[in-house]
């Protein structure tokens, strides 16, 4: 059995797409923690114009997804104005990062978190149903945190921070102004080599706890086509990928699925997916599965959509620490134990249904 949860669960913990001031063309960009190309783009041009930046930046773009916090992008103008490329940009002497701030440095431990005998926990808000400060119980992991240490070590005190700025929390981690951080997705480590470099780091320096959590995740294509019976991922090298603007794209970089070996489109919504797939302009959808079942119900395309159900995946979240902490791993023991309570008492599964009730998630 899993638990399906709604795209606000799975597209990661990131503000909402087009918030900020606007950015102006003809300059460069600094990148900050929760931009993705389309977000960028809609403050430049008032649409999700993407492929516009991204071709300008192709010298620094590994491919359209991966983005890295700090890097300069230019944003070209869209009449032509103007440098068309970065490499032109710099050539003519306008200086990267000319129209964006440094990113603040992280703040120490001492600053951060004060003095005290409890287990310190580290989280962020924006990532519902899990972890968000105005929800009940602190979001639904929250309260497995904190029922799971109570459950394992009941003398221990829970200290949980809400730190909005989630690109950070890795770093607080290692400076040890926290012991654990969650909720964190776990890549597939054996392939570090393909993922973005904060997905290198998280498998290098951290070690993950059980999962707390399941997310299923879903490929789909017209009825019909032969890619319905694709039993390996590289047989959808050379085809159109869609993916919702906001999901995470590690799973997709594991397996290859990205730029040259197939071209990645990012719309806004996931019905935007649906919608092109019927017109033939994508020839695959992936994203959350009981999103996908209730986009396929709404749009009225039940038997004309089918899932490639070799190919679907499972992502785990978890609590983490940095490996070299010893403390910290011996916190997540503590954290493993509880857990491994709370699921054979079925506390586990009476908290997750009632988050997840009452977020308007069904259990499958």
């Amino acid at each position: 059995m899993f638990l399906a949860v709604l795209l606000a669960a799975i597209a990661g913990p990131w503000p909402d797409a087009g918030a900020g001031a606007r950015i102006a063309c003809g300059a460069f960009y600094r990148v900050a923690p929760g931009d993705t190309l389309h977000r960028i783009a809609t403050r430049a041009y008032g649409n999700g114009n993407y492929q516009a930046v991204f071709a300008a930046n192709r010298d620094i773009l590994p491919d359209i997804s991966r983005i890295e916090i700090g890097d300069d992008l230019l944003i070209p103008c869209l009449d032509g104005a103007g440098p068309r490329t970065r490499r032109e940009a710099l050539a003519l002497g306008i200086g990267a990062g000319e129209s964006g701030d440094a990113p603040a440095p992280v703040a120490s431990a001492a600053s951060i978190r004060p003095a005290g005998t409890g287990i310190g926990f580290l989280t962020g808000s924006d990532f519902a149903p899990f972890a968000h400060r105005a929800l009940p119980e602190g979001g639904m992991i929250t309260e497995l945190v904190r029922l799971a240490i109570a459950r394992a070590a009941p003398e221990r005190e829970v200290e949980v921070t809400f730190i909005d700025d989630w690109p950070t929390h890795l770093g607080l981690l290692d400076q040890g102004a926290y012991d654990l951080g969650f909720p964190w997705y776990r890549p597939d480590c054996s392939k570090a080599d393909r993922l973005s470099a904060s997905m290198q780091r998280r498998c290098a320096g951290f070690a993950f706890s059980d999962p707390l959590f399941e997310v299923a995740i879903g490929y789909y294509v017209r009825a019909g086509d032969a890619l319905a019976g694709a039993t390996a991922y590289d047989q959808l090298f050379g085809r159109k990928l869609c993916r919702p603007a906001g999901y995470f794209t590690f799973d997709l970089d594991q397996q290859d699925l990205r730029e040259p070996n197939l071209t990645r489109i990012i719309p806004p919504k996931a019905a935007d997916c649906f919608t092109w797939l019927m017109r033939g302009e994508v020839d695959v959808v992936t994203l959350n599965k009981s999103l996908a079942e209730a986009g396929i119900a709404r749009l009225g395309l039940d038997g004309r959509v089918a899932e490639v159900a070799a190919l679907a995946s499972t992502q785990t979240l978890h609590v983490v620490a940095p490996k070299g902490d010893a403390e910290g791993r011996a916190y997540l023991d503590l954290v493993n134990a509880g857990l491994a309570e709370l699921r054979a008492s079925g506390r586990w599964f009476e908290v997750v249904s009632r988050h997840m009730g009452a977020f308007g998630v069904y259990l499958r």
